[in-house]
C-alpha cells in the first residue's frame, strides 16, 4: 500500500512539472514596442524603382529605438544601381503586435520621402527581420542590436 501511494504521489508530482512546461510552450509570446529598444544596426538588399526602372539596391545603417514606438538617429548608406551612393538620415515610428509582427513608417530627411516596412521580432531587443512595403520596392533585411 505504501509503495502504491508513493507511486501515485510521484506520478502526480511529475504530471504537475510536465504539464505547465507543455502549456507554456504552446502559448504565443507577448510582444510590445518595448521589445524594440536601443542602438540597432541593419542591412538590406533587393530592388528599388530608380528613374522609372527597377534596379538593385543595398544598404547598411543604424538607428536608436526608444522602446515607445520611435526610431531616431537613423543613418544609412544606400547603394542604388551599382552607381548612386546616398548617405541618408531618417526617423521612424513603429508599432508591434503581441505576436511580434510590426510595422514602421519612416521619413527620409533628405527629400522628405516616406518608406514603410513590416517586420517580425526574432529575439526581444536583439534581432528582427523586415521587408519593405513601399510601392516600387522589393527589399528585405535584418536588424541586430549593437553591443
Amino acid at each position: 500500500m505504501t509503495s502504491r501511494l508513493g507511486t501515485v504521489v510521484l506520478t502526480l508530482a511529475l504530471a504537475c512539472l510536465v504539464a505547465p512546461a507543455v502549456d507554456a510552450g504552446e502559448r504565443e509570446p507577448r510582444f510590445s514596442v518595448r521589445d524594440v529598444d536601443g542602438p540597432t544596426a541593419f542591412d538590406f538588399d533587393g530592388f528599388v524603382t530608380f528613374g522609372g526602372t527597377l534596379v538593385p539596391a543595398a544598404s547598411v545603417g543604424r538607428f536608436v529605438a526608444d522602446g515607445h514606438g520611435n526610431l531616431t538617429d537613423g543613418e544609412r548608406t544606400l547603394m542604388v544601381g551599382g552607381a548612386a551612393v546616398l548617405s541618408q538620415h531618417f526617423t521612424c515610428t513603429y508599432t508591434v503586435r503581441s505576436n511580434g509582427m510590426g510595422t514602421a513608417t519612416c521619413t527620409i530627411e533628405e527629400g522628405g520621402t516616406h518608406e514603410t516596412f513590416d517586420f517580425v521580432i526574432v529575439e526581444r531587443k536583439k534581432e528582427a527581420y523586415f521587408t519593405s512595403t513601399t510601392p516600387g520596392t522589393v527589399l528585405r533585411g535584418r536588424t541586430k542590436r549593437q553591443q
